[in-house]
C-alpha cells in the first residue's frame, strides 16, 4: 500500500512539474513565408538609403498595392528618416509591369 501512495505522489509531481514549465515556441516557422510586397520594401529601403545618405530610416510602412489601368502594379511605402534633430517622411513608389518586373522607383517627401 505505501509503495501504490509512493508511486502516485511521484506521479503526481512529475506532471506538476512538467506542466508548469514554459515551453518556447518559435515565431519563425521554417514553412512560412514571406509576404509578397518584402522584396520591393527591401528595395525601397536600400534605394532610400541611397538617396538619402546622411539620414538614418527609422521607420516603414507599407501603405499597399493599386493596380493601374494599365495593368501596371503600384507598391507603396512610407519611411520615416532622420539625421540630427531634422525628421521627414518619403514615399516611395515602385512601379512594376504586368508580370511584376522592375519598372521605376519615385520619391515624394512629406513633412508627416
Amino acid at each position: 500500500m505505501k509503495i501504490f501512495f509512493k508511486l502516485c505522489t511521484l506521479v503526481l509531481a512529475s506532471f506538476l512539474l512538467f506542466t508548469s514549465i514554459p515551453v518556447a515556441v518559435s515565431a519563425a516557422y521554417p514553412g512560412t513565408q514571406e509576404p509578397a510586397y518584402a522584396k520591393w520594401g527591401r528595395l525601397a529601403v536600400f534605394e532610400t538609403g541611397k538617396r538619402y545618405p546622411d539620414y538614418d530610416i527609422v521607420d516603414y510602412l507599407y501603405v499597399g498595392r493599386t493596380l493601374a489601368q494599365n495593368g501596371e502594379n503600384i507598391e507603396r511605402f512610407k519611411l520615416w528618416i532622420r539625421k540630427g534633430t531634422s525628421e521627414k517622411g518619403v514615399f516611395v513608389t515602385i512601379t512594376l509591369t504586368p508580370n511584376r518586373v522592375f519598372k521605376s522607383i519615385s520619391f515624394q517627401e512629406t513633412d508627416r
